[in-house]
C-alpha cells in the first residue's frame, strides 16, 4: 500500500494549484488523487471515485512521491501548435475594449495579420472569439456607435430611414 503524508505547506500548495485558473482537467484529477491519498483513501477507492484505472492512480502517486508537484502536470500533446495563441487573443481583447470603432471579423483578421503576422479565416477567428465569450451584434441598424459625433449620428439615422422597408407604391 502506498502512503502519502503531506506537510501543511504541501497541502496549502496543493489547494492553491487545484484552484489555479486555466489548469488542465487531467492535472486537476492528479492533484485530487494526491489529496485523497493524503486523506487516507485506498488506491482502488480513489480510482473508483475519479473514474480511472487503479494503475493510473498508482503511477501518479508514485510520481508525486518521487518528484513532487512537478511530476503531475500534463505533458504537451502532439500536433501542430495553434496559429492564434492566447497572447494574440489577449491583444484582440485589448483592441476591442479600447478601440472606439466597429469591428467585423474580416477587419479583425486583417488587423491580426498586419500587427502580428498571423492569417486565419474569419470564421475560425469568430469561433475563437465566441469561445472567449465575446459578443457582438449587427451594426447595420444600430447607430449607438455614432452618438459621439452628432453630425455622423444624424447622417446615419437618415441613411437608415431611407433603407427601411416601405410598402410598394400603388
Amino acid at each position: 500500500m502506498i502512503r502519502v503524508t503531506l506537510t501543511d505547506v504541501q497541502r496549502t500548495e496543493l489547494r492553491a494549484r487545484t484552484h489555479r485558473p486555466g489548469i488542465a482537467a487531467r492535472t486537476r484529477d492528479r492533484l485530487e488523487m494526491i489529496r485523497l491519498a493524503d486523506a487516507g483513501w485506498a488506491i482502488p477507492r480513489i480510482a473508483r471515485h475519479l473514474g480511472t484505472h487503479e494503475q493510473t492512480v498508482r503511477k501518479y502517486v508514485k510520481a508525486f512521491l518521487g518528484n513532487g508537484f512537478d511530476a503531475l502536470p500534463d505533458r504537451p500533446r502532439p500536433g501542430r501548435p495553434p496559429r492564434v495563441t492566447a497572447a494574440h487573443l489577449d491583444a484582440l481583447e485589448v483592441l476591442l475594449d479600447t478601440a472606439g470603432r466597429t469591428w467585423t471579423t474580416p477587419r479583425l483578421v486583417d488587423w491580426l495579420e498586419r500587427e502580428h503576422g498571423v492569417r486565419v479565416h474569419p470564421d475560425h477567428l469568430s469561433r475563437l472569439l465566441h469561445a472567449r465569450r465575446f459578443g457582438w451584434k449587427r451594426t447595420v441598424t444600430s447607430v449607438a456607435h455614432k452618438r459621439r459625433d452628432p453630425d455622423a449620428y444624424d447622417a446615419k439615422v437618415a441613411e437608415l430611414a431611407a433603407l427601411k422597408k416601405r410598402p410598394w407604391p400603388a
